[in-house]
């Protein structure tokens, strides 16, 4: 009888329960629990609790892991449902893997947020990518599109919003006010930690008055000695190269140098007019070198009784590019105009926590002096053969002009955040930035040069965001800002002073609900605003004239999604979300794609789209990873009778469908008890778009000259890491096909290439 009892109560289905806690205290979430040789696997949710369900009775062995911390087996009999006294992972990395540690977390908590963020850990990508711009090309909703040609500028796109509706951050201060005329491309790979990609909403210590979207870039301070240097070389005499040298001191002190210097000829080949023959033929660029340079020093403490952090950095910068080409590629070349660039930053850095880590206060400052020198002045008229084969009436190329032009840029953002209680927080966040702007054109009268007239931009945005958990399912924020700027400018012809001052409110919310441990669904909303950028109002003295009559664009954003990461066994994981996104944008700003380019106003433009990523792995060493992206931009409402023909029609230079595929094989100990090798394919498809504009019943059948045709490319690589040597070799094959790829408005890009790198890490000597 007791055996036919007990063999009733093993038969039974059981439900095991329990929470996992750091050495600190701390819940942790997206731990994997399984019990060995069954079918049986979960994660642990936000608040470090797990459940397994209908288990067989009996004897068990329970495994616990996480990266960084020590896996845990225990035996386990069940008989009735069972909930487990708190487990406690050990962490057992050194101070290097911990950092990593932390911060893959990092990139986890960003992406599980209410709103829709994807983040990449640059370490696990820099080997296969040199640019910045090639990382975050990569994600799904997202679309970057640049020349070839090494420092010129990115056009970003974040589900159907582009251009400077989507702003770049560097540790949460505006791109545009650190480094006015630098682009995301430009700026050395090796000094980011993360990127943080936003997909609608921007929480307040972040954004600023992007609308749509934001790459903010985090920069690594390192708290121990460590040392890491790379140097890429690739086709079309192209040199990369990058170090930063940190020195810590035991009373809490560090210094960091840190410098970068890239070069190319971009001497890549296209096919153009032939002006001479009234030809179109592959011809090499000639006109085309690119060189930056760039060095800083950063010195600071932390740990102290009155700064958890502060640090002062000084950065100094110069660049010098030639320019082959306006926006679009036309008969002629251009073979003489150039800009040179530098620029002074210094950054100022505090944070201090307060009643136990209960309240935050942090607040980062930073002062720029640009200086843009630009020539434009020969009369000579270049075939893209590079052959001199007329003289222009009047002297310019793009336009005639030879001037110096000087940025000052003021920028803070001070942060203050409040734990109302275990599970109510409060944030609130202000940015202030000036800029202002001088220079002269001399080839112009004193009295009728726009130039020398001061002009000055000024913006205030203030935000404050509540965020709660209840339920242990649902997570809450809302937000409301308050946007303020004033410009002084001139018009650009007359010289007339004008004044614009303008104040007004935004607000946005999400939610998201756990539907389970790995699975959630979420939601957000945002009413926001762009004011247009100091450049935008006034120009930049060269290829793109003012327009002071610009009107802040506005715009609705709704994002809906669902996400699961999740083991489906022991050795196969499956992680994916879908994203749907609806953007109703009025007073688009956008750039117009004459020859002599300003930014314009478009009336109303509807974009509604749909996004999703799936990523598989098995066994750690395989990983297919796809994403795509379909929307559909189109003009909704437009005022001028003439141009009704547009209304519904497809917005320009905006691609429809795009999409993405990388597999890869990794597998350490390959060679050597200390290496790890990795190989990868990626693909990249983007469908047929139009780059000008065109009525809503065209298509690519009827004005094929009207489209971009279908994209395809085709990259593949390798590294070598050996981990005790902390060197990385890589070798990238791009666009291995050589298939005609494109840039904004039809510019050529270049085919097959090649680079190879080389990283060398060390860290606490």
């Amino acid at each position: 009888m007791l055996s036919v009892t007990a063999n009733f109560a093993l038969a039974q289905q059981h439900m095991l329960r329990g929470t996992i806690h750091d050495e600190a205290g701390h819940p942790l979430p997206s731990v994997t629990v399984y019990l060995k040789n069954t079918k049986y696997t979960t994660l642990s949710d936000g608040a470090g609790t797990f459940q397994i369900t209908n288990v067989t009775g009996g004897k068990h062995t329970l495994v616990i892991s996480s990266l960084g911390f020590a896996t845990i087996e225990k035996e386990i009999d069940l008989r009735t449902n069972t909930t487990l006294e708190t487990i406690v992972l050990i962490n057992t990395a050194k101070e290097l893997a911990e950092v990593s540690v932390k911060a893959e977390k990092q990139t986890k908590v960003q992406e599980t947020k209410p709103i829709t963020i994807s983040s990449i850990q640059i370490k696990d990508v820099v080997a296969q990518n040199v640019l910045l711009t090639d990382v975050v090309d990569r994600l799904s909703g997202v679309r970057i599109r640049r020349s070839s040609s090494l420092g010129d500028g990115s056009d970003i796109s974040i589900n159907g919003i582009r251009g400077t509706a989507i702003r770049v951050y560097i540790d949460g201060l505006p791109m545009e006010f650190i480094y006015p005329r630098f682009d995301i491309s430009t700026l050395p790979i090796g000094q980011v930690k993360r990127v943080d990609v936003y997909k609608g909403v921007l929480p307040v210590d972040v954004g600023t008055d992007a609308m749509g979207g934001g790459i903010n870039l985090i920069t690594e301070q390192k708290m121990h000695n460590s040392l890491r240097a790379s140097y890429n070389v690739g086709s079309f005499n192209t040199h990369l190269a990058d170090f930063s040298l940190s020195l810590a001191h035991s009373k809490n002190f560090f210094v960091t140098v840190s410098g970068a210097y890239n070069y190319s000829d971009n001497d890549y080949r296209m096919n153009a007019l032939v002006f001479e023959k009234n030809k179109v033929e592959q011809v090499r660029r000639f006109h085309d070198q690119y060189r930056m340079a760039f060095g800083g020093i950063t010195v600071g403490t932390h740990s102290k009784p009155w700064a958890d952090e502060l640090k002062v950095s000084l950065n100094l910068s110069g660049g010098y590019k030639q320019l082959m080409n306006g926006a679009r590629v036309t008969n002629t070349a251009f073979g003489e105009a150039v800009y040179h660039a530098n620029n002074l930053s210094a950054i100022l850095n505090y944070t201090k926590s307060f009643l136990n880590e209960k309240v935050h206060f942090s607040t980062i400052g930073n002062y720029s002096r640009e200086h843009i020198n630009y020539v434009d002045t020969t009369r000579n008229v270049y075939s893209w053969s590079g052959a001199i084969v007329g003289r222009r009436s009047s002297p310019g190329e793009y336009t005639n002009t030879h001037s110096d032009t000087y940025t000052d840029s003021w920028v803070n953002r001070s942060t203050l955040t409040v734990a109302l209680a275990a599970k109510h927080k409060l944030l609130l966040s202000n940015l202030y930035a000036r800029q202002t702007i001088l220079g002269k054109n001399y080839l112009l009268d004193p009295a009728r040069d726009y130039l020398r007239i001061p002009q000055d931009l000024t913006k205030n945005i203030a935000g404050l965001q509540y965020e709660t958990f209840f339920f242990n399912r649902f997570t809450f924020t809302a937000a409301a800002k308050r946007f303020d700027f004033n410009l002084n400018g001139a018009e650009n012809f007359t010289l007339q002073l004008i004044r614009k001052k303008n104040g007004f409110w935004g607000w946005n919310t999400g939610l998201k609900y756990d539907l389970s441990p790995g699975l959630f669904a979420r939601a957000s909303f945002e009413k926001g605003y762009l004011i247009p950028q100091f450049y935008q109002f006034v120009g930049n003295g060269a290829d793109v004239l003012r327009n002071t009559d610009l009107r802040p664009e506005s715009s609705d954003n709704l994002n809906l999604g669902v996400t699961v990461d999740r083991p489906v066994s022991p050795t196969f994981r499956i992680a994916s979300a879908v994203n749907g996104f609806y953007r109703k944008q009025h007073d688009v700003i956008f750039l117009g794609n004459t020859i002599f380019t300003r930014y314009e106003n478009a009336d109303e433009v509807r974009t509604l789209g749909v996004e999703g990523d799936v990523l598989l792995t098995y066994k750690t060493a395989f990983s297919l990873k796809t994403n795509a992206t379909f929307m559909r931009k189109t003009f909704a409402k437009i005022e001028a009778p003439e141009n009704q023909f547009l209304v519904g029609a497809a917005f320009p230079n905006n691609p429809n469908f795009f999409a993405n595929t990388e597999f890869s094989w990794q597998k350490g100990k390959l060679f050597s008890e200390n290496d790890h090798f990795r190989a990868y394919v990626f693909y990249n498809y983007i469908a047929t778009f139009n780059y000008i504009q065109v009525g809503k019943d065209n298509s690519p059948s009827k004005t094929p000259t009207a489209y971009v045709p279908t994209q395809n490319r085709v990259d593949a690589g390798v590294s070598y890491k050996l981990n005790k040597q902390g060197l990385t070799t890589s070798v990238n094959v791009l666009n291995i096909f050589n298939a005609e790829l494109f840039d904004n408005f039809l510019v050529p890009r270049a085919g097959t290439s090649f680079n190879v790198k080389i990283i060398y890490e060390i860290a606490n000597f």
